[in-house]
C-alpha cells in the first residue's frame, strides 16, 4: 500500500524545479542563437560583397578599351548595382552603400581597375550593443562592410 501511495503523491520541492531551470537557461540559450544567427548574417554580407566586387573587376577587364563594347566606370557601377539589386541587397546610393570604381589611368590593357563596395551592416536587433554585458568585439560589426578587388587589365 505504502508503494502505491508514494506514486501518487510526489515529493515536495520537485514540482517546479524543471520550469526553474528552463527559466534560468531560456535567455542564454537565446542570446547564444541570436548570436550565431547575427554573425552568420555579417559573414554572408562579407563574402557577398566580396564576390560582388571580385565580379565588376572582371566585368571591367573583359571591357577594356580593346573590347567592342569597352565598359566606362559608370558601367562597371551598374554591373555592380545591378548584382546587389539581384541578390536583394541595396544598390548604390541607397541605405548608405556606396560603390567606387577607379581605373589607374584608364580603362586600356596593363592599368589596374579597382571596385570598392562599401555596405552598412545593419544587425537584425538593433539594440543589441544597448544589453548590460555584451561585449565590445559586437559592437565593431555596426561598422560598414568594405570589400575591394583590384585587376590589372590584360589584352
Amino acid at each position: 500500500m505504502m508503494r502505491f501511495v508514494k506514486r501518487l503523491l510526489p515529493r515536495l520541492g520537485e514540482a517546479g524545479s524543471v520550469a526553474v531551470e528552463y527559466a534560468l537557461c531560456l535567455p542564454f540559450l537565446l542570446a547564444i542563437i541570436y548570436g550565431v544567427v547575427e554573425v552568420s548574417h555579417y559573414a554572408y554580407l562579407r563574402t557577398t560583397m566580396s564576390n560582388v566586387a571580385h565580379d565588376a573587376v572582371r566585368y571591367a577587364s573583359i571591357h577594356s578599351s580593346l573590347a567592342t563594347t569597352p565598359a566606362t566606370a559608370s558601367d562597371v557601377k551598374t554591373f555592380a548595382n545591378n548584382e546587389l539589386s539581384s541578390l536583394g541587397l541595396n544598390p548604390d546610393g541607397t541605405a548608405g552603400t556606396t560603390v567606387t570604381v577607379t581605373y589607374t589611368p584608364d580603362n586600356s590593357p596593363g592599368n589596374p581597375v579597382k571596385v570598392a563596395i562599401n555596405y552598412p551592416f545593419v544587425p537584425f536587433m538593433t539594440g543589441f550593443s544597448k544589453i548590460p554585458g555584451t561585449s565590445t568585439g559586437f559592437n565593431a560589426l555596426n561598422a560598414p562592410i568594405v570589400a575591394s578587388a583590384q585587376l590589372t587589365i590584360m589584352p
